[in-house]
């Protein structure tokens, strides 16, 4: 009788271990599909910042986020290069940290933030640069190495992955680069890789999000605009996430990230120049939702974006590529 009962028992015990499973499993999924509704049913409210900014319309500049304030670094406007750092709390209000650092002018360089400063490597004036540099101020920077291990180049990216920067891609005299740097001083620079298997590439976009590096997009050797996702746990080993992403092939875009996941903003879509005004999410790399906004910010190129203060941010860029003034954009928006 008693062996009777302990095979009722542990019976019924499996039943409600199985159904307490499955409701698991729905509450997962459940959880799942509630978290994208914000991002796909609700309009981003768009605001218009700021129409000019202190530091004047350019592009190919770059933004981080710094010391809790944005920034923004070097580039290019009408006819001119900077070697200039400018910062601000708001948005609005921008201040130069300076306007003529120790670093050479240059656009099409790349910066990241580590080790509680912030660095810069290459970039371009009339060749190719390999130098690095830091600074813990904005004001103050200091050379690391005037010849780095890795070539020359511009246009390429630069992210920290825990502790160590990543140098990805670029390109030298008009021939794109694949490969990967790393280091964890600015000193000393170790090659990861020398072509990773997302190819020789340009004007792409790099980020670190979920513990990984990604990069996105961009422009190849033979001459394609991308729209593929790669991403990396350590530098040195590359899976692909999609080879064809739900937004359109391009260069030049943005691309930041914050708690919730990655945001793709404009960039350039084909060979006659024709430019992106779209926000795009995602939060695992092979689904990307376009956002809506509730104002349409000016199509534009070569711009930067940084998640500042709970709002994601486009500052500047190129737009109307008519070889004037008014092609630099001076305007900063923000999205919430």
């Amino acid at each position: 009788m008693k062996k009777h009962i302990y095979i009722i028992l542990a019976f019924v015990s499996l039943v409600m271990l199985s159904c307490s499973t499955d409701d698991n499993q729905i509450e997962e999924v459940e959880t799942t599909s509630i978290k994208m509704l914000p991002l796909t049913k609700k309009k981003l409210k768009s605001t218009l910042v700021a129409k000019e900014t202190s530091f004047g319309g350019r592009a190919n500049h770059t933004s981080l986020i710094f010391d809790k304030k944005m920034w923004v670094i070097a580039g290019n406007g009408p006819g001119i290069y900077y070697n200039d750092a400018w910062f601000s709390n708001d948005g609005t209000n921008w201040i130069a940290a300076t306007k003529k650092a120790a670093f050479s002018k240059r656009t099409n360089h790349a910066t990241t933030v580590s080790d509680g400063k912030m660095w810069l490597t290459g970039g371009e004036l009339v060749d190719e640069m390999n130098d690095v540099w830091y600074s813990d101020d904005g004001t103050n920077w200091v050379l690391t190495n005037n010849n780095a291990a890795f070539s020359p180049r511009s246009s390429h990216a630069m992210v920290d992955l825990n502790g160590r920067m990543f140098v990805i891609g670029g390109e030298e005299n008009g021939v794109e680069k694949g490969d990967v740097w790393v280091s964890s001083d600015g000193v000393k620079w170790n090659l990861a890789t020398n072509l990773a298997p997302f190819g020789e590439r340009r004007d792409h976009a790099a980020v670190v999000f979920d513990n990984k590096i990604w990069v996105i997009g961009g422009y190849d050797i033979n001459n394609n605009f991308l729209n593929d996702v790669w991403y990396s746990p350590n530098g040195f080993q590359w899976f692909l996430a999609t080879a064809n992403a739900d937004f359109l092939p391009r260069r030049n875009h943005a691309l930041t990230a914050n708690k919730k996941g990655m945001w793709l903003t404009a960039g350039t879509r084909n060979n006659d120049f024709k430019y992106f005004n779209d926000v795009w999410f995602s939060n695992d790399g092979v689904t990307w939702t376009e956002v809506k906004v509730s104002k349409t910010f000016p199509e534009r190129t070569e711009h930067t974006s940084v998640h500042y203060d709970k709002k994601l941010w486009v500052i500047n860029g190129y737009g109307l590529d008519l070889g004037n003034y008014y092609d630099f954009y001076t305007d900063i928006w923000s999205f919430e």
